[in-house]
C-alpha cells in the first residue's frame, strides 16, 4: 500500500488541529479600589475574611480571594512554619494582606503588603470558576523588592495548618520570577514548555520552595497587586492540567515511524 506525502501532510495537520488549544476569552481582574469598574466584596472585617468578584452581576462569583501566610496562629502563638489564613482587602494601589502577626492581630497596622519580611511568606489564593491560564501580573506598588513566586492547583489546597512545602508537593505547577516592578508583567501561556491552566492559583511574595527567581538577592519583596489577567480556553488541555511539548513530540515521532513501517511493509 502506498501512502502519498500529500495524505501524511493531512494527517499532521488534523493532528495539530486537534491538540491545539484556542482561547475563548481574556479577563483583567482589577483590584485598585474604586477603579476596578465593578465591586470587590469584602466578606467581612475580620482576620478569614474572603474578597469574591462578581464581575456581571448575576449572583455567582467568578473569583474569591484569600489572604494566607504561614504565621500560626499569630502572634507569638503556634508554629510559625503552619499556614493561618489573614484578612484580605484591597487599596488604591490594589490587594493587601494583613497576616496574623499583623501588629498582634490588630488591622491598623502597617504590615499590610503581600511580603516575606519577618519570616513571614504572604500569598493570595486566587480560586476561579473554571480552569484558567495566568497569563498577566500587574503589581501596582513595591517596597524593597518584586520578586513573585505562583502555584497552580487542580484542585483546592489544603491550607490551614499545613506549610509552604506541603503545600508546594500540591501543585500541579510552580516558578518564581525577579523584579517584575511595577505595572504588567507578560507571563507566557507556555511556561517551560508546558502550557498551565488550573482552577486555583496562588501569587505571593517570592519562596525558593515554588522555584528560584534567579534575583540572588537578600532584599525583602512587598507588594500590592493591581491586577492580574487571565485566558479560558474553548479547548482544553487534557485534565485540564499540564501539556508538555516533549510529549507532543514524541506522539508525532511514533506517529511519522509508523507510517514509515507501513510504507516500506507495501513496498
Amino acid at each position: 500500500m502506498f501512502i502519498s506525502n500529500k495524505f501524511i501532510k493531512s494527517v499532521l495537520f488534523a493532528f495539530v488541529a486537534s491538540t491545539s488549544i484556542s482561547y475563548a476569552e481574556t479577563t483583567t481582574w482589577n483590584f485598585n479600589a474604586g477603579s476596578a469598574g465593578y465591586d470587590v466584596d469584602n466578606s467581612g472585617n475580620v482576620f478569614g475574611n474572603q474578597l469574591s468578584i462578581d464581575s456581571d452581576n448575576d449572583g455567582t462569583a467568578e473569583l474569591t480571594i484569600q489572604a494566607w501566610a504561614n504565621t500560626g496562629c499569630g502572634w507569638g502563638c503556634g508554629n510559625d512554619n503552619d499556614l493561618g489564613q489573614g484578612y484580605a482587602t484591597t487599596n488604591s494601589y490594589g490587594l493587601l494582606n494583613y497576616n496574623l502577626d499583623t501588629q498582634s492581630g490588630s488591622l491598623t497596622g502597617e504590615q499590610h503588603v503581600i511580603d516575606n519580611g519577618d519570616g513571614d511568606t504572604d500569598m493570595m489564593l486566587f480560586s476561579f470558576l473554571e480552569s484558567t491560564a495566568l497569563t498577566s501580573i500587574d503589581i501596582g506598588w513595591f517596597g524593597g523588592d518584586s520578586d513573585v513566586s505562583i502555584a497552580a492547583f487542580s484542585s483546592l489546597p489544603t491550607l490551614l495548618g499545613n506549610t509552604w512545602s506541603d503545600i508546594a508537593t500540591q501543585s500541579i505547577f510552580s516558578a518564581s520570577f525577579s523584579n517584575l516592578g511595577t505595572g504588567p508583567y507578560a507571563l507566557a501561556n507556555e511556561v517551560s514548555g508546558m502550557v498551565v491552566e488550573a482552577q486555583y492559583w496562588l501569587i505571593g511574595a517570592y519562596s525558593s520552595i515554588f522555584g528560584d527567581s534567579g534575583a540572588n538577592d537578600n532584599n525583602t519583596d512587598a507588594f500590592k497587586i493591581a491586577s492580574i489577567t487571565t485566558q479560558t480556553s474553548i479547548t482544553p488541555p487534557p485534565d485540564n492540567t499540564v501539556v508538555t511539548e516533549p510529549s507532543t513530540i514524541a506522539m508525532f515521532a511514533s506517529f511519522g515511524l509508523f507510517l514509515m513501517w507501513r510504507r516500506k511493509k507495501a513496498a
